[in-house]
């Protein structure tokens, strides 16, 4: 996907529902945080990104629904994106055990060396953990893929998480591209909902 002013790339959040995808989009791009309502359907965000040589990239975020009756929605625009976070909840133990159900779902439409990142949201809520950092590391490697720690609420490793995933996208297309200098260009934030928005 391409656009007229620079390139454009699909990036979609997986995982159970109340896990934190939308609010870690909106931290992401806003810098703000706030305690959403479960997304109904799938919703659409976006933010552009520019290299220290004026290119100017779209990064466009598909927020999916972790409802079970709309997981085959999510799935059904899977073909189109070019990378994917898989998120689940630190304090929830319910919420990682679904991941390889989440990751066999992945491979049954893409590649297993697809650019994927897993992500244990709400490190911020130590005392509430029921989901070991290492337990977190060991799936990753099992899987094949990066893994880091994220706390919506604090801003913790949220840049740093999507930059990676970034970097990982841009790779995958053979494009050497500098997005360390990365700057949201507010008067052309895009929100466009379906149905209704949320976690």
């Amino acid at each position: 996907m391409s656009e007229a002013n620079g390139k454009s790339y699909i990036i979609m959040t997986l995982g159970e529902s109340t896990v934190g995808k939308t609010s870690y989009i909106e931290k992401y791009i806003d810098n703000k945080f706030k305690n959403s309502l479960p997304t109904i359907g799938y919703n659409i965000c976006s933010k552009y990104l520019y290299s220290s040589n004026g290119g100017k990239t779209k990064i466009i975020f598909e927020d999916t629904s972790g409802q079970e009756r709309y997981h085959s929605l999510a799935f059904n625009f899977i073909k189109k994106v070019h990378g994917i976070i898989l998120m689940y909840d630190i304090t929830k133990k319910e919420t990682f055990d679904t991941i390889r159900k989440w990751w066999k779902n992945i491979l049954d439409h893409k590649d297993k060396d697809f650019p994927v990142i897993l992500v244990g949201n709400k490190c911020d809520l130590e005392d509430k953990r029921q989901v070991k950092k290492e337990e977190g590391e060991n799936m990753a490697k099992e899987l094949g893929i990066k893994f880091i720690e994220t706390s919506n609420k604090k801003g913790i490793n949220i840049k740093e998480s999507a930059r990676e995933l970034i970097k990982m996208i841009l790779r995958s297309g053979n494009e050497n591209e500098d997005i360390k200098s990365v700057k949201l260009d507010k008067k052309k934030l895009k929100k466009r909902k379906k149905k209704k928005c949320c976690k």
